[in-house]
This record gives C-alpha cells, sequence and structure tokens, in this order.
C-alpha cells in the first residue's frame, strides 16, 4: 500500500480575475455605469470572485470551477435556485444577459454568474444561529421538493464511500476503525434512509449569511445534486456544532471544541430543521452518519494534493470523538 498521508501537502493557489475578463463578461450584461470593481477572496480557490458596484446596485461575479462550469450543471441549478425564489427561501436573485436574459453567461470554455450581492455577517456559533441555520435547511428542503426541474442533475453516487481509506497509510488499528466508522453509516443508511431528493450539496456555515440574529441568505449551489438529504443534515450538525475560532468548519482542523458547546448547537439545529423540514430524520441514523459523513469528507480527493496527515488526523480525531458521544447524541436527538 502506497503511503499517502504522509506526503507534503500543497495548498493550492487562488484562482483570479483578468480585469479584461471581469469587462467582457459585464459587457453581456445591462447594469449601467461601473464604479468599482473588488476582487472577493472567498469559498473555493478555483472559482474566482468578484464585488461589482454599479447603477444596478451591488453584484457578485463568479466564474465557475472547472468541472462545475457545464452547461446542464449550471441549469440545473438555476432552476433549483429559482424554484426556491419563489417558494420565499432566501437564496441571492441571479441577473439575466441582455440577450435572451441568460442566468448563466458562456465565452468560451468558461461559465459565469451575476447574483445580486447580499450584504451580511458570517456565523458566529452561536446557540441562536445553528438554530436558524437548521430552519433554513429545513425550509430549503421543503421548497426543493416543489421545484420541478428540465436538465438532468448529477446524482450522488454513495453516501459515504469506505474504500477511501486504502489509499492512506494508516496504522491497522486506525485502518480497523475508520472502516468500522464508515461502514455503520453505510449500513445504517441503507436501512432508515428517506428517498434521495434535490440538496444543496455544500451546506456550511462559509454559505451562510446573517443580518444580526436572522440568516439572511444561503448560496453557492454549484454542487446541487440528487442526493441523500440525511447525509446532508448529518453534514450540518457537525459543522454547525464542531467549529474552531473564527467560525470556520473543523474538518481537518486541530481545535478542540468543549463537548457542551458541541452538544448545545448540534441540538439547536436539530430542532430548527424538524421545525420547517418536511419529513423527519432518523436520530439514529443520523447519529451514525456524523462521524462517517466527516470521515468521508475529509479522505476525499487526491491526498498527496489536498490532505496532509495533520489535517487527516485532526478528522480522525473528530470522528472519534463524534463515534463515541454517538449514543449520547442519538438520546438526545430523540427526546427532542
Amino acid at each position: 500500500m502506497r503511503s499517502q498521508a504522509t506526503a507534503v501537502s500543497r495548498r493550492p493557489e487562488r484562482v483570479s480575475f483578468a480585469r479584461q475578463e471581469i469587462m467582457g463578461v459585464l459587457e453581456q450584461y445591462s447594469i449601467g455605469k461601473i464604479q468599482s470593481v473588488r476582487e472577493m477572496v472567498a469559498g473555493s480557490t478555483e472559482s474566482p470572485k468578484a464585488v461589482i458596484e454599479c447603477d444596478r446596485g451591488k453584484l457578485l461575479l463568479k466564474r465557475r470551477a472547472a468541472g462545475l462550469e457545464h452547461g446542464p450543471l449550471v441549469g440545473f441549478a438555476h432552476e433549483v435556485i429559482l424554484g426556491c425564489l419563489r417558494a420565499g427561501v432566501c437564496v441571492p436573485p441571479l441577473i439575466g444577459t441582455k440577450i435572451n436574459n441568460n442566468s448563466m453567461c458562456q465565452i468560451g470554455d468558461k461559465t459565469y454568474e451575476l447574483f445580486v450581492f447580499i450584504e451580511g455577517v458570517p456565523f458566529d456559533q452561536s446557540v441562536g444561529h445553528a438554530r436558524q441555520s437548521g430552519m433554513l435547511l429545513g425550509e430549503l428542503h421543503r421548497a426543493m421538493d416543489s421545484v420541478t426541474t428540465s436538465f438532468e442533475p448529477t446524482v450522488e453516487s454513495s453516501v459515504v464511500n469506505p474504500q477511501r481509506s486504502m489509499g492512506f497509510d494508516f496504522p491497522e488499528e486506525t485502518h480497523a476503525r475508520v472502516h468500522r466508522i464508515l461502514d455503520y453509516g453505510l449500513d445504517a443508511h441503507r436501512a432508515n434512509a428517506r428517498p434521495t431528493a434535490i440538496v444543496h450539496g455544500d451546506w456550511h456555515p462559509g454559505n451562510m449569511i446573517f443580518d444580526g440574529d436572522e440568516i439572511v441568505a444561503i448560496c453557492d449551489f454549484d454542487n446541487c445534486r440528487i442526493g441523500s438529504r440525511d447525509r446532508e443534515l448529518a453534514q450540518a450538525l457537525v459543522y454547525l456544532s464542531m467549529m474552531r475560532p473564527g467560525g470556520v468548519p473543523v474538518a481537518g482542523e486541530v481545535q478542540e471544541v468543549p463537548a457542551e458547546a458541541c452538544m448545545e448547537r448540534i441540538g439547536a439545529v436539530w430542532d430548527g430543521y424538524l421545525e420547517m423540514a418536511p419529513t423527519k430524520p432518523s436520530p439514529r441514523l443520523i447519529g451514525a452518519l456524523m462521524p462517517a459523513v466527516l470521515l468521508d469528507e475529509a479522505l476525499a480527493g487526491d491526498p498527496a494534493m489536498m490532505r496532509s496527515s495533520a489535517l487527516v488526523q485532526a478528522a480522525l480525531t473528530k470522528a472519534a470523538w463524534l463515534d463515541e458521544k454517538s449514543p449520547e447524541i442519538v438520546r438526545a436527538l430523540e427526546t427532542r
């Protein structure tokens, strides 16, 4: 077995716009005079963004990352966004092009989107924000059930993939634990899962915008697809309850969080979700999926390029904590 967990981690360089590129794209829109253009350093390093101030107001220009720029994928996501807007869900409105009011602008092999820019602040790790995030996820899932799409979506291949750890040179005991957590999550999903449906695909605090105590928007539908809502909820519970200072998700971060704070936010997200969701998930399934999803996320991709041994070990530590706390988490969810 080759050792990839010990490979040197190389952080990918952030892709930027060329000014001429921005001007060429903006010419495709009726936005009036441009006052300023400012690069926005946020989100995927492969998807450049710029804040545009113009007669139309403040807008966000985004180039889709490679692999997510294909017309049908973007078209599906835009149909979901428009459907959610019609249902009253707070998502950033799309701006149409001058010709044909297209929701995307394609120039060469690149695809661009222009949105109304939403002002706000990030997730503050409070119980109130956690509950608001759970409510929005439930509201989003309910709204997505009414969305009609004409483009063929991407379909999630598996809720978790136990084979992902095979590329890492873990000690035998670690391999056994990783496989047990992933296999248990997969088995629990097969036995208790709700039917697959449209999901956001990237539900974490960095894609949420707050104004005071209220959430005002959820953004980044680039990974919108048909998949497991149970996985998406488990991911939300992990990312919104186990955080490091500054509001960054814990996947790959060496930073312990007090158990009490974690449990309190887990309950808040769950309560908010149940208040708005179209169907109730199984607490036992969610308890099994939380550590499995965290590991699955950490082990995904090319370990030599995207992960270091420290990052993977941090995820293993967090997943082990969640695995040990799973009975307590399940009991807490069952009694709410």
